[in-house]
This record gives C-alpha cells, structure tokens and sequence, in this order.
C-alpha cells in the first residue's frame, strides 16, 4: 500500500511541474508608458498596450501590441509621433526596430509610412533599407532606404523611384490639402 501511494504522488509531481512553455526570463507588464529625459528634460514618451521584457543577453523590450512614441520640443511641445504595430528595443544598443504600419509624422504635415524603421536613440536617428513613402504638404517622395535625424529636419533617400507634386486645391491649406489630394489620386 505505502508503494502504491509512493508512486502515485511522484506522478502528480512530475505533471504539476511541467514549466517547460513558460519563459522564466520574461516580465510582462500592461499600459506601460516610459519617459525618456535629458538633463531633466522630458525629451520623449513611449506608450504601448503590453510590454514584454525578456533577461537575458542581450535583454529585449518587446511590444506585440504596438507602441505610441512622441518627441518633445523644450520638455513640453509634442513635435513628432511615431506609431507601430510592433516594436523591439534592445536596451543596451539603444536600438527601437518599429515594424507593421510605421508612421512617423512631425508637425510640419510631413508624414513617413514604411514597414520597417530602425531608431538609434543614442545618436537620434532613423533610418531603414525598405520601400518608403514621405508625404509633404507640397510633394510625395517613394524610395527604397532612407536616413534622417529624428526630428524629421533633415532626411535623405538612398534609391528615389518616384516623386510627384502635390497639387494645391483652392481654399484649402496643407495638411488638409495634402489628404484630399492623396484621396482623389488613389495612392494610399
């Protein structure tokens, strides 16, 4: 009898411990919003909806649902917005790789859709090998490969394969002109 009860306890512990699918070194959290300072400065903030941050090395901050990053101007005034469907940062190389549906928009109406985009945090700027497409208030830019600070002043394409005006509608002004126009074109 003690046997029998031996042997079925050892089985219970041998189900009940079964750990295998779960990452040990993984931390989730949800809502996250992190704030980034420069000399007490606010210089940008990264929101997302979950945050997973795998230990290890190196240590990754994975975003699966998405992330919302915003640039500050002089610690207050939001000057640019960067949005994903997916994101990962590398802490230690201070490195954001953005994928699916990246937007980058400043507040000059100027717009950068892609489906990848690196961002080196330490040196402030973007930069990626995929087709592109930039949307000015005045012009639309395709290319493949690009590089730019991330205030978005100064940007260059390694390979143009397309630029066309955008013409202006009468009585309407820049951003609004530029989504009319972009509508009635047909590029998305």
């Amino acid at each position: 009898m003690l046997v029998f009860i031996f042997f079925s306890c050892e089985e219970q512990l041998k189900v009940g411990n079964d750990y295998s699918d779960l990452d040990v070194n993984a931390d989730i959290a949800y809502d996250v919003e992190m704030n980034y300072t420069d000399g007490g400065e606010k210089v940008m903030t990264l929101t997302a909806p979950v945050l997973e941050r795998i230990q290890g090395n190196p240590q990754r901050d994975i975003f699966p649902e998405g992330i919302l990053v915003e640039f500050y101007k002089d610690g207050q005034q939001v000057y640019a917005t960067l949005t994903a469907d997916y994101a990962e940062r590398q802490p230690d190389q201070y490195l954001v790789t953005a994928s699916d549906n990246v937007v980058f928009e400043n507040v000059k109406g100027e717009k950068l859709e892609t489906s990848q985009l690196n961002w080196n945090e330490r040196k402030g700027t973007i930069y990626s090998d995929r087709f592109a497409k930039l949307t000015r208030p005045d012009e639309i830019i395709y290319g493949y490969g690009f590089r730019a600070n991330q205030d978005f002043t100064d940007i260059e394409f390694s390979k143009t394969t397309g630029k066309k005006p955008v013409p202006q509608l009468e009585g309407v002004t820049g951003s609004q002109s530029s989504r009319n126009s972009l509508s009635t074109t047909g590029v998305n």
